[in-house]
C-alpha cells in the first residue's frame, strides 16, 4: 500500500497534462481503496491483528524498528482515509490549476495519514504524523483564498509545535526505558507495556503525559488552541478542507486512544477532569461561535470543533470510575464519531464549495433560493445537515448517543452541561441552510446551474455511506466496540477515580 501510494503520487507529480495528472491519481487511490476494502473485510473474517503485521529491524542499535499493523481502532481509520482520498479525487475532478502537483498532494496526503494509523514504532509515527502538514501546507498555501499565506503558516506554526511535545513525550518514554536496564526501542507496543512498570517521579509522570495530552488536544483541536483551524479551512481549497477536517483532526482523537488510554494508571487522576473539561468547553463554545458566522464554511468549521469536543468527553468518560460497560459504550462511541464525523463532515465541506464554486460566494446573506437552481444538490446538503445535527438514522446519530449515553453513569454533570449544545446545533445548521438554499432566488448572483456530474457522485457516495452505516452501523461499530473493550479491560477495574 506504502508503495503504490509512493509510486502513484510520484507519477502524478511528474505528469504533464491534467488528464494525466486526475487519472493516474484516480487510478492509485482506487487500488489503494480496494486493498483497504479487502484488509477490512479478512479483517473481519480472521479478526486477527497479527495478519496485517509486519515487523522488521531499521535501526537495532538504538531501537528503531519498521513495525506496522492494524486493529480494531486503525483499520477504520485507514478505511475512512482511503474513501475520503478516492472521493476527494472525484469531487476535484475539475480542478485546472497545476493539476499534477494538486492530485498529488493528495496522494502524499493519504500515504502520511495511512502512515500514522498503522506505524507502531514510534519514530515512524513521529515522521509520519510531521509529513502530513507538508503537503497540506502547500494544498492552502498554493490553492488556497486571498489569505492563503497568513493560513498555511498559521496551520504549520500550531501544528509543529504542537508535535514538539509529543516529540518530548517520545524522548522521555524513550529515556526511561533505558535507565530502567531494557533495550532501547522504539517500539510501541513495547513501551507502553513497560511504562507501567518505570520509576518515575511523579512530575514526569504527568509531563509525559501532558506533553503528548497538549499535542493531540492542538491537532483535534479542542478550545482554546483551535484558532488555527477556521483559518485554515476558510482558505484552503476544498478538498484540502475536506482533508484536514475529515481526516487529519482524527488524528488527534487516535492518539488519545492509541497512547493515553494505555497511559493513564500511571497518571494523576485529575487529567481524567481536564480532558473532560477541555471536550466540554468545545462542545458548548463551537455551536455559539459558529452561529454568529457570516461565512457558511467557517460556520463549518466550527461545528467540526464541537463534534471533536464530543470525542474528548467519551474519553475522559472511558477512563473514569465506573461500570466496564458503560465505558466501553462511550469509548465505543467516541472511536465511532472519529469516522462518523470524518463522513459527515465531507458532505459538509463538498457542500460549501460546491456552493462558492457556483454562486461565487460563501457569504450566507449574500445566498438565497439556491434549491430552485441546484435542486439535486439541495437534497444531498440537507441530509448532510441533518446528519451533523445527528438525526436518528445516521451516522452522527449513532456515535454521539453512544458517546452521552455511555459518560453519564461516570460524568453525568458533564453530560447535563453538554445537552443545551444540541437545540443550539439544530438552529445553526438549519438557519444557514434556510438562507442559503431556501426562499426566494437572489438574482444578484446571476444564471447558475446545479453542481457537475463528479461533484454529485462525490456527494452522494458520502450520503450513501451516511445512511448505510446510520442504519446498520455493525460492521464498523463492531470492530471499535471489540477495540475499546481491550482497551478498558486492560486499565484498573473501576476505571481510574
Amino acid at each position: 500500500m506504502f508503495l503504490i501510494l509512493v509510486v502513484g503520487s510520484l507519477v502524478t507529480f511528474l505528469t504533464k497534462s491534467r488528464e494525466q495528472a486526475r487519472m493516474s491519481a484516480l487510478l492509485t487511490s482506487l487500488i489503494v481503496l480496494i486493498m483497504s476494502i479487502l484488509m477490512f473485510f479478512e479483517y473481519r473474517t480472521s479478526g486477527g491483528l497479527e495478519t496485517f503485521t509486519e515487523l522488521y529491524d531499521w535501526v537495532p542499535s538504538i531501537g528503531i524498528g519498521y513495525h506496522v499493523a492494524v486493529d480494531g481502532l486503525s483499520l477504520p481509520m485507514v478505511l475512512l482515509t482511503t474513501i475520503t482520498s478516492f472521493l476527494c479525487t472525484v469531487y476535484a475532478w475539475g480542478e485546472k490549476v497545476r493539476s499534477n502537483q494538486f492530485f498529488a498532494f493528495i496522494l502524499f496526503i493519504e500515504l502520511a495519514l495511512i502512515g500514522v494509523f498503522v506505524s507502531l514504532d514510534f519514530f515512524m509515527f513521529f515522521i509520519f504524523w510531521e509529513f502530513v502538514l507538508l503537503p497540506m501546507f502547500f494544498l492552502i498555501g498554493i490553492w488556497g483564498g486571498p489569505r492563503k499565506d497568513y493560513a498555511a503558516i498559521k496551520f504549520l506554526i500550531y501544528t509543529h509545535v504542537s508535535s514538539g511535545f509529543i516529540l518530548l513525550g517520545i524522548f522521555a518514554i524513550y529515556y526511561f526505558n533505558i535507565m530502567a536496564g531494557n533495550a532501547p526501542t522504539f517500539d510501541i507496543p513495547t513501551l507502553l507495556s513497560a511504562y507501567p512498570t518505570l520509576e518515575l517521579t511523579s512530575f514526569w509522570k504527568n509531563f509525559i503525559f501532558a506533553a503528548f495530552l497538549f499535542g493531540f488536544l492542538v491537532k483535534m483541536p479542542a478550545v482554546p488552541f483551535h484558532t488555527w483551524l477556521p483559518d485554515a479551512h476558510v482558505e484552503a481549497p476544498t478538498v484540502g478542507s475536506i482533508l484536514l477536517a475529515g481526516v487529519l483532526l482524527k488524528m488527534g482523537g487516535y492518539g488519545l486512544f492509541r497512547f493515553l488510554i494505555p497511559m493513564m494508571p500511571n497518571t494523576s487522576v485529575n487529567f481524567v477532569y481536564i480532558i473532560a473539561i477541555f471536550g466540554l468547553i468545545s462542545i458548548l463554545y463551537a455551536p455559539i461561535a459558529a452561529f454568529m458566522q457570516p461565512d457558511i464554511k467557517k460556520l463549518i468549521a466550527f461545528s467540526s470543533i464541537g463534534h471533536m469536543g464530543f470525542i474528548s468527553l467519551g474519553v475522559a468518560a472511558s477512563i473514569a470510575a465506573g461500570g466496564e460497560t458503560s465505558r466501553i459504550f462511550a469509548a465505543s462511541g467516541a472511536m465511532f464519531q472519529l469516522f462518523a464525523h470524518g463522513i459527515v463532515t465531507a458532505v459538509l465541506f463538498g457542500s460549501a464549495g460546491v456552493i462558492d464554486h457556483h454562486a461565487g460566494t460563501r457569504i450566507i446573506a449574500n445566498l438565497g433560493g439556491l434549491a430552485k437552481r441546484m435542486p439535486k444538490f439541495a437534497v444531498l446538503m440537507i441530509i448532510g445537515f441533518l446528519a451533523s445535527i445527528g438525526f436518528p438514522g445516521t451516522i452522527a446519530f449513532i456515535a454521539e448517543f453512544s458517546i452521552l449515553a455511555g459518560s453519564y453513569p461516570q460524568l453525568p454533570l458533564f453530560v447535563v452541561l453538554a445537552l443545551p449544545c444540541i437545540p443550539i446545533t439544530v438552529m445553526y445548521h438549519l438557519y444557514a441552510f434556510q438562507r442559503a438554499m431556501l426562499g426566494p432566488y437572489n438574482q444578484s448572483l446571476g444564471e447558475i446551474g446545479d453542481a457537475t456530474h463528479y461533484e454529485l457522485l462525490a456527494l452522494a457516495v458520502w450520503v450513501v455511506i451516511i445512511f448505510a452505516l446510520g442504519l446498520h452501523p455493525a460492521p464498523i461499530y463492531d470492530m471499535m466496540e471489540s477495540a475499546s473493550t481491550n482497551l478498558i479491560m486492560a486499565l484498573p477495574p473501576g476505571g481510574i477515580g
